[in-house]
């Protein structure tokens, strides 16, 4: 099924889904495109009054004053298009986050039910395509969006210039955008066609390949031949409908947009003449058509139409990797489980917590949980204790589940068996913002978006004035680094390449440091900082009130923390850092093997005189 302009109906849906929750600046965008699309409305009414009023009228003065409205309608036009940046990549980023959340969750899906791996490699791939989403996007906002708000702009003015004159350019006009809409419908359609007849080449091809030796042996080469050019003949003939489909381009520029100019052209003179329309008038209508019409229909038929025929085939192929075949209810309820873009809604009615404003304890009981029904459990039986205020270290082999214990116990994934609970409140049974409010968790790769420094402090306490930020700032070791950016007010336009990783994790914890979240989870947050800002941000939030739960980068966190939580498989331990290495021979070979490493990077780092940003 194929809906407006040749998308399907899966990834209608999916662009849908990932467009929800940016009505904040997709509104800007759309105000600031008013604006953008000033001199498109007024050049023609600007170019007549010229004329007319002006220089045609022996009053160059008036012409001049005319055409330097115009100048500043293009100046603030390129006022509105620098300000379009920051709402487009805010659009274009939720988009692509909501994208990479549906798909690797639908890929992940697929493969723990049916048994079958290869899915890091499918996540992957599809990664790739997510990011062709989001640049097609992103570049069809910068062009189309423009293009279409200057055509429909400059159809208003030619209507309310001389509609006689508009009636001689839309007679074309019409039947050209019409067939310019149909074929868009077609031009997707038979993309996702040649897609599919290509990867059919290929996977026959492929299949002969890897079986040449058996095919030769069963002399069936003409055979296997013979499937392949079946299905080669099918890529090229679907080749040629995509050519063919591209093609009616021509005639709706030629209809669209050069024959109301000639017509404007040959009536003209004659118009004028009966008294009918002004010269002004003529020319003015002859630049809505020469400088807007035109130029936006040969673009629009042109590049636009193809960036918008290439989002459709690769959503539509994201779609149906983000979909889990034969489980709806599965994707439903999974479109509603914490983490995911929508607003989580609780199970069942969760009273008024008696512990807000309070101490809230965490309770772990019996967690198992595996990623999917025939997969190993990552944790087994899991039972722990972490009473308000306590600092806890999670420490272990690389792989053993730590990251996944601090998503379970944030609410982000729910248990496969077990419980995580909030003073007896299930914390997967909570309201999405209401346990965002409850927990904090930072992950390893710190986001910092485009925007101030203070926007982006105060993402999680929006109420936070200067001084609790700043105070944040400096418990982290951040001052150093908003110094440099130029204070709060400072705007940073690509963090990416502004700021270091370090500097990148720095701001993610000021800005957790500076929220009112009881229960803070540290997943490998600090492994880009060195070991003297790690322990700086550590007792920052250890000095901070509430829990701190640390997913240990390195051993020497569990050194600082009040009770160290040992993961290895069946032989998990609980206790202090001094009482494990006593009774725990795991946790003491742990210890020991860190600090061979840590002594053998130390000993290099003498002897090179190269300081590492980080050692394990």
């Amino acid at each position: 099924m194929r809906v407006g302009l040749g998308l399907s109906a899966p990834a209608a849906r999916l662009l849908a889904d990932g467009l929800r929750g940016s009505g904040a600046p997709l509104r800007r965008i759309a105000g600031w495109s008013v604006l953008e699309a000033a001199p498109a409305l007024a050049s023609g009414w600007v170019t007549a009054a010229a004329l007319d009023d002006g220089f045609l009228a022996g009053r160059p003065g008036v012409g001049l004053a005319w055409t330097a409205l115009l100048a500043g309608l293009f100046f603030a036009r390129a006022a509105a298009e620098r300000a379009l940046f920051t709402p487009l990549a805010d659009v274009v980023e939720n988009l692509r986050d909501t994208l990479v959340r549906r798909v690797v969750r639908g890929v992940l899906e697929r493969a723990t039910a049916s048994g079958r791996g290869g899915g890091s490699a499918a996540v992957a791939q599809l990664n790739g395509q997510v990011d062709t989403v989001r640049n097609l996007t992103g570049t069809l906002l910068r062009t189309a969006r423009p293009l279409g708000v200057s055509l429909l702009a400059a159809v208003i003015g030619l209507a309310t210039l001389d509609p006689l004159l508009a009636a001689l350019v839309l007679a074309p006009l019409v039947p050209a955008l019409t067939v310019f809409l149909w074929s868009m419908r077609r031009l997707t359609a038979r993309r996702r066609l040649l897609v599919l007849a290509e990867e059919k080449v290929a996977g026959h091809a492929g299949a002969a390949l890897g079986a040449s030796r058996d095919i030769t042996a069963l002399a069936a080469e003409p055979h296997a031949a013979s499937i392949v050019e079946q299905e080669v003949a099918g890529a090229a003939k679907a080749q040629l409908a995509v050519g063919l489909a591209a093609a009616l381009r021509v005639p709706v520029v030629l209809l669209g947009g050069q024959l109301p100019l000639l017509l404007l052209l040959l009536a003209g003179p004659g118009l004028v003449e009966d008294g009918s329309v002004s010269a002004g008038a003529v020319v003015g209508a002859a630049t809505y058509v020469a400088a807007h019409l035109l130029p936006a229909l040969q673009m629009l038929a042109g590049a636009v139409s193809g960036y918008w025929s290439q989002l459709g085939v690769v959503l539509h192929r994201l779609a149906e990797a983000a979909t889990v075949a034969g489980s709806p209810a599965r994707q439903a309820a999974a479109d509603q489980s914490p983490g995911s873009s929508r607003t989580c809604r609780p199970s069942q009615a969760v009273p008024t917590p008696r512990w807000r404003g309070a101490a809230p304890d965490l309770s772990v009981r019996e967690l198992d949980f595996a990623y999917g029904p025939r997969a190993e459990p990552v944790l087994r039986r899991l039972s722990l204790e972490v009473p308000f205020g306590d600092h806890l270290a999670v420490v272990g082999p690389s792989g053993i589940g730590k990251s996944t214990l601090a998503a379970l116990l944030a609410g982000i994934i729910s248990p496969t068996a077990g419980t995580v609970s909030l003073d007896g409140h299930r914390v997967t049974d909570l309201g999405e913002a209401l346990r965002c409010r409850l927990f904090a968790l930072v992950p390893q790769e710190a986001y910092v978006f485009p925007g101030t420094v203070a926007a982006n402090l105060a993402y999680l306490a929006p109420d936070a004035g200067p001084d609790r930020l700043e105070r944040s700032a400096a418990a982290i070791g951040l001052t150093g680094v908003l110094d440099r950016l130029g204070g709060l007010d400072a705007r940073l336009r690509s963090p990416a390449t502004e700021l270091s990783s370090g500097e990148r994790q720095l701001f993610a914890l000021a800005r957790v440091h500076a929220c009112a979240a009881p229960v803070v989870v540290l997943d490998e947050a600090t492994c880009h900082l060195d070991p003297v800002a790690e322990a700086r941000a550590e007792a920052a939030f250890a000095e901070r009130p509430g829990t701190l739960i640390v997913i240990a980068h390195r051993l020497v966190s569990a050194t600082r923390a009040r009770r160290v939580l040992l993961l290895d498989g069946d032989r998990t331990a609980l206790g202090t850092h001094a009482g494990l290495l006593v009774r725990s021979p795991h946790y003491a070979e742990l210890v020991g093997h860190w600090a061979g490493t840590a002594a053998a990077v130390l000993d290099g780092r003498e002897r090179s005189s190269v300081v590492p940003s980080s050692y394990e």
